[in-house]
Order: C-alpha cells, then structure tokens, then sequence
C-alpha cells in the first residue's frame, strides 16, 4: 500500500529537473522550509504541488483516485481548479500500486511538460489545440478516447490532412468532428478501401479498431455512422472493409451501412451537419467534472 505524502515526494524529486529546466519554480506553503517537500493539503486525501512560471501555471492534484497535471495562465486563482486545464491523467490506486507505478506515473508528466513547455509548445500555445487522449490514460481506464484524439492521431499518419485538421480548430475554436471528417477525414478511409493494399489498410484499421475499443459513445457513433456509414452499403468496399474492423464493430457498422444504403433522408442528415452554434461559457470547466466537484 502507498502512503500519498511519500507518493508526492517522489514525484517532486522526480520533476525536479525537467520542472526547473522549464521556468517553472514550486510554491511553498506556509512553513514549509526549502528543503522539505511542498506539499499543499486539501481535506478527504486531496493533495497538490504548485509550480509557478512567466507564461503559466502547473499544478499537480490527487483526487478521487487519480493524478492529474492541470496548467493555467499566470492570473489563474490558487484555490480555484476550474481555472485550469488538465493536460494529463493517471490513475492512482494507494491500495493496488508501487513504486514502479508512480515512477511510470512520473515520466508521463515530466513527458506532458516537455511536450507543452518545450520545443513544440509554441505552435500549440498559438492554435491552443485541443489535447488528445494519451493511450496511457485510455488503457488505464482514467480516460476514454474522444473525436478529436481520433483526429489528431490519423492527421499525424495522413500528412494531408494535418492543415484541415489545424483550420477546423482554428476555424470554430474547438474540434466539430462531423465537418473535419465529412469534408476531410472519411476520403483518407475511402481511398484506402480503394486501393485495397492491406499494409495500408491495417495501418489504418489498426488505429480505428483501438480507437474505437476505448472510446466516448460519441466517438463510437462518430466512426460507425460518420465514418464508416459514408460507404452507404457499397459492396465493393464493405466486402474489404468487414475484414478489417474489429468484432464489437462489425454488428453496428453493418446495421447502419443497411440503413444508409436505402435511407435518402438519412444520407442528407450526415452530409449536412447541423450549423455550428457556439458554446455558452460556463464558470465551471470540465476539470470540476473529472474531479467529481459538480
């Protein structure tokens, strides 16, 4: 069993460097000395290490059996979590867990920071990108793989869709799934059903099999009916495609290929997502959600 005050202190020795390499210096609590870890307790085993920088702030928080790295900007309230964004998660079971488990827990965060605060963090700051889901925290069970993750992970294997990708987000300030892959997204799916090399269709398959395995229901019906759907029954490409996907699909994605191969109301409905509203800003972000706070 791990105790959580030994469990911060060999996450702080362990961000030491990458922390400091990075501008970010840790807070101290009140009476707490230089020499002894920075530890800020909250009630119900709630704990957290606070770091400061010149462009943001980074806070690392255990709650309800989890470790998260939340960032915020400089201005963001110590006492308010809503203000910041959490960029990693791991689980963390004190009853279940070791030390190798923290020092896996470690790298993924001191691997976060250098991916946002080092040579890439630029360009990602500028677009504010949204963050995918990492396999880590998909496999773990702490999160479930979302649109975007999907996205994100084909735009980094199909060079072509890298800009269409970077414009959508720029474009709504957010990731609209149903425009990026109606528009962009699904011809990377029919092209390869098309050319039926099956190195290049399980390269593909492979990423939306695992995908969709740990995904958000949306993300689910996102890829059966979005994606997969916009084959609408053709034989040619479904004779292919049925060899490819995984089993848990194969009901579904016959079920609404049959549907869309008959249904022109249907077809109409998802070549024409609805038009983009804004979301009304809420004070609460979604970190409050996670933690279970609201």
């Amino acid at each position: 069993m791990l105790d959580l005050r030994t469990v911060f202190v060999q996450i702080y020795k362990g961000l030491d460097q990458v922390t400091a390499a990075h501008g970010f210096a840790p807070v101290f609590p009140e009476g707490v000395k230089k020499n002894e870890t920075p530890v800020f307790e909250r009630e119900e085993q709630s704990m957290l290490l606070q770091y400061a920088g010149e462009k943001a702030k980074l806070r690392i928080l255990y709650a309800n059996g989890k470790i998260f790295l939340l960032s915020g900007e400089t201005t963001a309230h110590d006492d308010d979590d809503s203000e910041f964004t959490a960029i990693s998660t791991n689980l963390l079971d004190l009853e279940e867990y070791g030390e190798k488990d923290v020092k896996f827990i470690v790298n993924e965060i001191s691997d976060t920071i250098l991916d946002y605060y080092g040579k890439k963090q630029l360009a990602a700051q500028k677009s504010k990108m949204p963050v995918p889901v990492s396999k880590s925290a998909a496999k773990s069970g702490a999160l479930s793989y979302d649109p975007n993750t999907l996205a994100n992970r084909l735009a980094g294997a199909y060079p072509e869709l890298k800009e269409p990708y970077r414009i959508n987000i720029e474009t709504y300030g957010e990731f609209l799934a149903e425009d990026f892959f109606v528009k962009h997204g699904n011809a990377v799916v029919h092209n390869a059903l098309r050319e039926n090399n099956p190195q290049k269709l399980r390269k593909l398959f492979n990423v939306i099999n695992e995908i969709y395995e740990d995904g958000t229901n949306e993300l689910q019906s996102l890829i059966v009916v979005t994606i997969l759907g916009s084959l609408k029954n053709d034989p040619a490409k479904m004779k292919i495609m049925l060899e490819y996907i995984s089993d848990s699909m194969m009901e579904p994605v016959i079920e609404v290929n049959r549907i869309l191969g008959k249904s022109k109301s249907a077809n109409m409905r998802l070549e024409n997502p609805p038009v983009y509203k804004p979301k009304k800003a809420k004070k609460k972000s979604g970190i409050m959600q996670m933690l279970g706070l609201e």
